[in-house]
């Protein structure tokens, strides 16, 4: 089953029957497959606490090494290289602070992109351009405007691109969604997406100025990237108060981008988004399909990532804790459940690793993780306005609201302008 799609004036229309539960159609890239004994190349954009976590995962992946480390704090990029040195026997991991000098090699296959959320579209972009498969940390985008340009770099250049949202492979959200599209549940009409913060990064707080380091300790101007230039403060970076403030962080895309996305792929709907978001007082966010599906944005969920799917024939919910409650035991019936860390994850990677060996199309691809920050963007801006709208998906705009549809609009920095 092919999707179609056609570019709007602002947006992508996507076109073509979905089937309930169908995940997006895994497409072949037209480059040769890989051969398996050859060793895959990788190299590390940020090295703070997600790239922390994840580098030793990927160093384990079998028939890969990493050979570079680029981070604009030199503190960061140096214990990335003893990582690597380390793990690979051999202290020949080179260092970077502009990922512009490690795109410029010609011997590296793969990036993974782990930096703060305002360079996640910008670097993916980049790294595509210069011809080398990217996973990404979530969110893809700050905006609608770079989630359609990471997806367009996607299929120009022929990447295989792996979002970070590694809970599509984990066993329990698994079987959840399984239990979803195979109709045990009946007709889904309502799906809730825990979030575990809202409102978090619905201002700039703007920490007070200190003295900035040495440019070799730290790239301060890159640092900020596409963001609007502010003062110094080392918070922001050492400790990421950056999570707080508006121009850095995307508020409900840091959990919706798991959990609106596991909705929307248990309705078979990754491929568009709600028309319509009503905030219900600080901790919920209702909001609908044109069909009248119900997705409720919530913060109360026994633990974090929390997600529910609700039928007319029963109902199942599950989270990071792995557990899996249903309306029923017997709908459990028939599943094995497996289990793994969803902090450190090794079946999403893999994947990542098998798909640019065999040109597959991941299971993460841009396009269908796009529409999910559709719907994370514009659900942010109903929410900070404390305003129900509806939503056009042609215009990406909500219309009579110019004041909310500037608000999908993100800063674009030169020289760090959004291209692609």
């Amino acid at each position: 089953m092919y999707i179609k799609r056609e570019i709007s004036r602002r947006g992508f229309l996507f076109q073509g029957a979905l089937a309930a539960g169908a995940l997006a159609t895994r497409r072949t890239w037209a480059q040769a497959a890989t051969p398996p004994s050859r060793t895959i190349t990788m190299a590390i954009i940020g090295a703070g606490g997600r790239g922390r976590q994840m580098l030793p995962v990927f160093l384990n992946q079998p028939g890969v090494r990493f050979i570079a480390a680029c981070d604009v704090v030199r503190a960061r990029r140096e214990w990335a290289k003893q990582q690597i040195d380390a793990f690979n026997g051999k202290a020949d991991c080179a260092v970077y602070d502009d990922y512009r000098e490690l795109l410029a090699r010609k011997d590296l296959d793969a990036l993974y992109i782990a930096t703060g959320d305002r360079w996640h579209a910008r670097l993916a972009i980049a790294a595509m351009r210069a011809g080398k498969d990217v996973y990404c940390e979530k969110p893809i985008s700050l905006s609608i405007a770079e989630g359609e340009a990471v997806m367009r770099a996607s299929e120009l250049y022929q990447r295989v691109y792996q979002g970070g949202v590694q809970r599509r492979n984990v066993g329990n959200f698994k079987t959840a969604m399984k239990l979803a599209q195979s109709g045990r549940l009946g007709r889904v009409h309502t799906v809730h997406a825990g979030m575990a913060g809202m409102g978090r990064s619905a201002v700039n707080h703007y920490l007070p100025e200190q003295p900035l380091p040495p440019r070799a300790d730290l790239f301060w101007d890159m640092w900020v990237g596409p963001a609007p230039m502010r003062a110094y403060n080392s918070d922001y970076v050492m400790k990421s108060a950056w999570h707080a403030e508006y121009d850095f962080h995307g508020d409900l895309s840091e959990w919706g981008s798991h959990t609106i996305d596991l909705c929307q792929l248990a309705l078979g709907r990754e491929l568009t988004a709600p028309t319509k978001y009503e905030p219900i007082g600080p901790e919920e966010v209702r909001a609908y399909y044109p069909d009248g599906v119900k997705m409720v944005l919530r913060r109360k969920f026994r633990d974090t990532c929390g997600i529910r799917l609700e039928g007319d024939e029963g109902w199942v919910e599950t989270d990071d804790s792995g557990s899996v409650y249903v309306s029923d035991p017997l709908l459990l019936e028939g599943h094995t459940i497996a289990h793994e860390d969803w902090c450190r994850p090794v079946a999403h990677p893999a994947e990542f690793i098998a798909c640019i060996r065999s040109r597959l199309q991941a299971s993460a691809p841009a396009d269908s993780l796009h529409m999910t920050h559709v719907a994370c963007h514009a659900a942010s801006v109903a929410y900070h306005l404390n305003r129900a709208m509806d939503f056009d998906l042609k215009s990406c705009a909500f219309p009579g609201h110019a004041d909310a549809t500037k608000l999908l609009v993100r800063s674009d920095r030169a020289p760090w302008k959004l291209e692609g």
